[in-house]
C-alpha cells in the first residue's frame, strides 16, 4: 500500500469535510462543452457556496485554477473502440491533470480496468510517488471500494455505480452501497451520482460521507429541462 504524507493529504481532502463539491463538465458536443462557458459556470456554482469543483481535462483545469484556490479533483476522459468511458485510464493522464493544477487525481478503479496494459493499482502508487497528490477512487461496488483502499486509494467516490456491466442502468443512489461503503472502510467516502435533490445531500453527509459530487442536476441546463418537460407530459395526461 502506498501513502502521502500526512499533510500533503489533508490540505486537498480535508478542505472538502461536509461540503458540495460541483462538477462542471458537459458531454462531447453538448452547447456547454466550452472551456470559457464551463469556467463561467464554476465560478457561478463558487459563488454560490460550492466548496470545490470536479473537473475534466487540462484546459478546463488551468482555467479553473485561475479563478479560485478551493480544491479540485481533477480527470481525464478517453472513450474506447465500443463507446465505454474511462477516468484518467493511465499515469500519462493523471501527470496530465495534476500538472494542469488538479489538487486530488480521480481514477477508474472499477474491476473492469483490472486486466488492462497499465492496471490502476499501479497507477495509484506513481501518482503518490511522482506526482505527490491524493487519489480519489471512482468504483462501482463495494468490491471496488475495498481493493481500492488495499492499493492504497485515499478516498472512494461511487461515481460509477450504474455505468459498469454489474450496475449498469441504475440511476438513482444506492443508499445500501452508501452505508456498505461506511461500515466497510476506513478511508474518506464521498458520494457522487445520481444526486438530483438537496435533501439527498444532507442525507447523506447526516450518514457521514466526507463529501458530495453533484454535476448535471446543477450544471447541466438540458438535464434539468427534461426533468420539468417529463413533470408537464405527466400533467397532461392526468398521472400521478
Amino acid at each position: 500500500m502506498s501513502s502521502l504524507p500526512v499533510a500533503s493529504e489533508q490540505r486537498a481532502l480535508q478542505a472538502l469535510r461536509g461540503s458540495l463539491v460541483v462538477s462542471c463538465q458537459a458531454p462531447h458536443g453538448d452547447p456547454l462543452d466550452d472551456t470559457e462557458t464551463l469556467t463561467r459556470i464554476a465560478l457561478s456554482v463558487l459563488q454560490g457556496g460550492a466548496g470545490g469543483l470536479r473537473a475534466e481535462g487540462a484546459e478546463r483545469i488551468v482555467s479553473f485554477r485561475t479563478k479560485t484556490d478551493l480544491p479540485i479533483i481533477g480527470l481525464l476522459k478517453t472513450q474506447d473502440r465500443d463507446g465505454r468511458v474511462y477516468i484518467t485510464p493511465n499515469f500519462k493522464s493523471a501527470k496530465e491533470i495534476s500538472d494542469a493544477g488538479a489538487d486530488i487525481i480521480a481514477l477508474d478503479c472499477t474491476r473492469r480496468r483490472l486486466a488492462e496494459a497499465e492496471p490502476w493499482t499501479e497507477i495509484i502508487p506513481r501518482i503518490h510517488e511522482e506526482l505527490r497528490r491524493p487519489v480519489l477512487a471512482d468504483i462501482a461496488t463495494l468490491e471496488d471500494a475495498l481493493a481500492a483502499e488495499a492499493a492504497g486509494a485515499d478516498a472512494v467516490a461511487s461515481t460509477l455505480y450504474g455505468y459498469t456491466a454489474d450496475t449498469e442502468g441504475a440511476r438513482t443512489i444506492s443508499w445500501t452501497l452508501l452505508d456498505s461503503l461506511l461500515n466497510r472502510l476506513r478511508i474518506p467516502v464521498i458520494l457522487e451520482g445520481h444526486v438530483k435533490q438537496p435533501e439527498e445531500v444532507s442525507r447523506a453527509l447526516q450518514a457521514g460521507v466526507h463529501a458530495v459530487v453533484v454535476g448535471a442536476a446543477i450544471t447541466c441546463p438540458r438535464s434539468i429541462t427534461a426533468r420539468f418537460v417529463e413533470a408537464l407530459c405527466h400533467a397532461g395526461t392526468g398521472a400521478t
